[in-house]
């Protein structure tokens, strides 16, 4: 069952808990019909790490450790 999460101007965010789903629903000033984009938490989870990179970015964070490549050799 369909839970509103958020609701603002531009999108809704519902959930589906019993299904583990999310719907956002994208209003368009040309459109009646709002764009729907459906995910599993899978999906959702990479969303989340994108958009906080994304965020860091923006943000011009520095990262505290950066990782290192490992060579070829055993």
């Amino acid at each position: 069952m369909w839970e509103l999460m958020l609701a603002t101007e531009q999108l809704d965010i519902y959930m589906d808990e019993v299904n583990l789903k999310l719907e956002i629903r994208i209003k368009s000033e040309r459109d009646s019909a709002p764009l729907i984009i459906r995910m599993n938490h899978t999906d959702l989870t990479q969303l989340i790490y994108t958009l906080l990179e994304i965020n860091r970015s923006f943000r011009g964070d520095v990262p505290f450790f950066h990782t290192k490549k490992l060579s070829g050799k055993a």
